[in-house]
């Protein structure tokens, strides 16, 4: 089994985004269900490109995907 490459530190990071999540996000443990992570993605993904990039859903032409 190959080993796990350790994560980089946080500082290597410059932006963040806080992400709330619903009572459905959940499973019976209170975990977060895998499934969710992809639309935290999206989410943070599309924010960004929003208020760094300048994009404009609905009006621009140009279209940001996930994948």
């Amino acid at each position: 089994m190959t080993e796990r490459a350790t994560p980089s530190p946080r500082a290597h990071f410059s932006v963040f985004y806080p992400i709330n999540s619903r009572w459905a996000d959940n499973d019976i443990y209170g975990h977060i269900n895998n499934v969710a992570y992809y639309a935290f993605f999206d989410s943070v993904v599309n924010r960004f490109l929003i208020e760094q990039g300048g994009m404009r859903p609905g009006v621009d032409s140009v279209v940001g995907y996930v994948v």
